[in-house]
């Protein structure tokens, strides 16, 4: 039986040197000690030695593969959280997972190269423990003191065969005086942990409606879109105080996209179907987020009164190589336009996912293809590089 975890100790290993570096960089500036392996033996030397209460593996691995590291682990009774990272597809990836978590394991997760950063710094920040984790005081305190700020993520939209910057998702943010920059995959969960997540909505939305307010002023004709709360789902006070805000900043109803996850909407329906339905009425398009991921329902896309339908990134990133990820992608493309639904990528990152999404006849593109979520200063300048868009099937220079 191995003994107690040490708090906050990382153990990666893989045989990839950059990626090693890579974790080391992001694990050290989030506060783990790092450790590292790039052979079965140097791993096991390691686990003789130490207790490391994270291991992040690969699956990949020379003289031993990932589930073989996986059982070993799990001969040694370990407590220690298990994160699975492989360039394979996500289907192998989850496959792994379920044989760790049979075995009795902790498993974490899965990423699948190549990683974003945010998504890693992400997953070890929850991961965190003693002082270095998050509090729920220190983001009450953070949102008291204007902490908070928003970014937005460019969205290209098809217009006359040209690809054009015509709206922007606002994601917010929050600048730590001790952390740093925090993404909201770091501090969401405790926020909706600790009745702090409609503040924070509320926060990005009037935010949003107001800078958009500001760039049509400017003469810029950019909509945004914003992710709402499972919470304001089921306020049925929403829609109102929702076109009050929009009359404060002068925005015309069809320049504001909500978004929404199947998840928010699948209890009190009846509920969530007249807050929804009470939205397209005054004029706001209703996005269904994340769709492709495990609970997608294709009752939803004609029970809801949803405009667009975005795919999900863990879909995208496996295009067009993977033949049944395209096979999925193109039918799902096909069942929105049949359903008079426009359809958004997200997670777009290279030429030939765009080509692709732009041959399925997709009709808006996100992702660090295109830009990545900048300040609001930022996009005005984006928005203006963009004029005169670019040529369907012609993706952007990096």
């Amino acid at each position: 039986m191995m003994s107690q975890v040490e708090t906050n100790l990382l153990l990666a290993f893989d045989d990839e040197l950059d990626f090693l570096d890579l974790i080391e960089t992001v694990a050290t500036g989030v506060g783990f000690q790092v450790l590292t392996a790039r052979t079965a033996a140097e791993f096991f030397d390691q686990l003789a030695r130490r207790r490391p209460s994270l291991v992040v593996l690969d699956l990949q691995l020379p003289g031993m593969d990932g589930v073989e590291a996986i059982r070993n682990l799990a001969s040694l009774a370990s407590d220690t959280g298990v994160l699975l990272v492989s360039g394979m597809d996500q289907r192998v990836l989850a496959s792994a997972r379920q044989v760790g978590e049979s075995l009795g394991l902790k498993m974490l997760g899965v990423l699948q190269k190549p990683i974003l950063i945010e998504d890693l710094e992400t997953l070890l920040q929850t991961q965190l423990d003693s002082e270095a984790r998050l509090r729920a005081d220190d983001l009450r305190r953070g949102i008291e003191e204007m902490e908070l700020v928003v970014h937005y993520l460019p969205k290209l939209v098809r217009e006359d065969g040209t690809w054009q910057l015509r709206c922007a998702e606002a994601l917010v943010r929050w600048q730590h005086p001790r952390l740093g920059l925090l993404s909201p995959g770091q501090f969401l969960a405790l926020a909706e942990g600790n009745e702090m997540i409609v503040a924070i909505t509320d926060f990005v939305l009037s935010d949003a409606v107001r800078q958009a307010g500001l760039w049509r002023e400017q003469g810029h004709s950019l909509g945004v879109a914003v992710n709402l709360s499972p919470r304001l789902v089921r306020d049925v006070g929403f829609p109102d105080r929702l076109i009050r805000l929009l009359r404060e900043y002068d925005l015309p109803p069809e320049l504001l996209t909500i978004e929404v996850t199947e998840a928010s909407s699948l209890h009190d329906v009846e509920l969530v179907t007249d807050v929804f339905t009470r939205l397209r009425v005054k004029g706001i398009a209703l996005s269904l987020d994340d769709f492709g991921t495990g609970t997608s329902s294709i009752t939803q896309l004609y029970r809801m009164p949803f405009t667009e339908l975005k795919i999900d990134r863990s879909l995208v990133s496996e295009l067009p190589h993977t033949q049944a990820a395209a096979t999925v992608v193109t039918a799902i493309v096909e069942l929105a336009h049949r359903l008079s639904l426009t359809v958004c990528a997200e997670g777009i990152e290279t030429d030939d996912q765009f080509r692709f999404m732009d041959a399925a006849g997709c009709e808006s593109l996100q992702g660090q293809l295109i830009a990545k979520a900048v300040p609001a200063a930022e996009l005005e300048a984006l928005a203006k590089a963009w004029k005169g868009g670019y040529p369907a099937t012609a993706p952007p220079a990096r």
